[in-house]
């Protein structure tokens, strides 16, 4: 197992000395910004189903709702906790806390806004966040300079260019401006989140464009 991680260490090498105080900290502070998401996410969705007032349509027209409906800023959101983490068994537990407090977040509007309800998909939520512990413990090892970091961070952005634009083998095709600024956004924050030095962004970035515009047709 020593030897094991080890070889791993070579890819990202863990924080050890983390003190246990400081681990449980991080993870409370990790499940409020879970709940915290959580229930601006639900609260926008009320919104934009119930508007009443002038301010409430700003939700609609910005379409607020529909930017926490898609998967990327969730994916975005994940992978910022995970490679924020101290070790990849933390970033699994951080990653298992963010969506517990996510869900917790969901089911707490109804309690601000009577009219208000729960997701409708709630078992769809459990999933993710199951499937998100070991993804987590994976993701963790992307923040690093090591070439399989490198491959890997541009294999993550080349995905995520690929599914939030409609893309070929030599265009972006930009269809919702707002929506296209918003996964512009979303994109840069992921490179950015998986940063670790100028050479390994500007790398990763290149051919992860490169495998958007692969994978475009494909996705």
């Amino acid at each position: 197992m020593k030897k094991k991680f080890e070889t791993l260490d070579k890819i990202r090498e863990r924080e050890l000395d983390v003190s246990l105080a400081s681990s449980i900290v991080s993870t409370i502070l990790v499940l409020i910004f879970g709940v915290i998401v959580g229930a601006v996410a639900q609260t926008f969705e009320y919104f934009a189903a119930n508007s009443s007032v002038w301010w409430q349509d700003i939700v609609k027209d910005l379409q607020l709702n529909v930017i926490f409906e898609k998967p990327p800023i969730w994916f975005m959101l994940g992978l910022l906790v995970a490679v924020s983490s101290s070790r990849p068994i933390k970033a699994a537990i951080n990653e298992l806390a963010f969506f517990i407090g996510v869900i917790a977040g969901f089911f707490a509007v109804p309690m601000v806004f009577s009219e208000a309800s729960g997701p409708d998909n709630l078992s769809k939520w459990i999933i993710i966040a199951v499937v998100s512990v070991p993804l987590a413990m994976i993701f963790w090892y992307a923040k690093s300079n090591s070439w399989p970091s490198i491959a890997f961070d541009a294999l993550i952005i080349g995905a995520l260019g690929a599914y939030c634009f409609d893309c070929g083998f030599v265009y972006f095709h930009f269809n919702d401006i707002i929506m296209d600024l918003v996964n512009a956004v979303i994109i840069a924050l992921t490179v950015v989140a998986l940063g670790s030095g100028v050479i390994q962004v500007c790398v990763s970035l290149i051919v992860g464009i490169v495998i958007a515009l692969a994978l475009g047709p494909v996705i």
